[in-house]
Formats: structure tokens, sequence, C-alpha cells
């Protein structure tokens, strides 16, 4: 298989788990905030604050991987 075939390969499988972090990222944040607010008592107040830090993180995932492709191909035009 030719390097440029590996590299897209690569780019496609990281891409495609992509949905999958910020989708569980997501789920993790409102999952933990449900189970404090049981904890504590103080539902809806502690969903929302980590459902709104789970749609960060996983947003930050995205920004990540954004910047990082963007990096490895300024580093193949050189």
């Amino acid at each position: 298989m030719k390097d440029d075939n590996k590299k897209y390969l690569k780019q496609l499988v990281m891409a495609s788990t992509l949905g999958f972090q910020v989708a569980f990222a997501i789920f993790i944040g409102l999952a933990f905030g449900v189970w404090l607010d049981t904890q504590v008592g103080t539902f809806p107040w502690l969903t929302l604050v980590f459902l709104v830090l789970g749609v960060v993180a996983g947003f930050l995932n995205y920004y990540r991987f954004a910047v990082k492709q963007q990096e490895e191909e300024k580093d193949l035009k050189k």
C-alpha cells in the first residue's frame, strides 16, 4: 500500500472515531451530572453544569483533531 493511501486511511479512521469521542464526552458529562444530582439532591443544576462541560470537552476534542490535521497538511506541503 502506498504511503499516501496509508495516510488517508489513517485520517479516515481518526475522523470516524471523532463523532464517537464527541458523543461520549457529552454522555459522560450528562451521566456524571445526573448521578451527582441524585447524590446531592440539586437536580437539575449539576446536570446542566456537567452537560455543558461535556459539550465543551467534546468540541475541544474536535478542535484538537482539526489543528492536528492542519499541521499535518502544512508539513506535507513543505
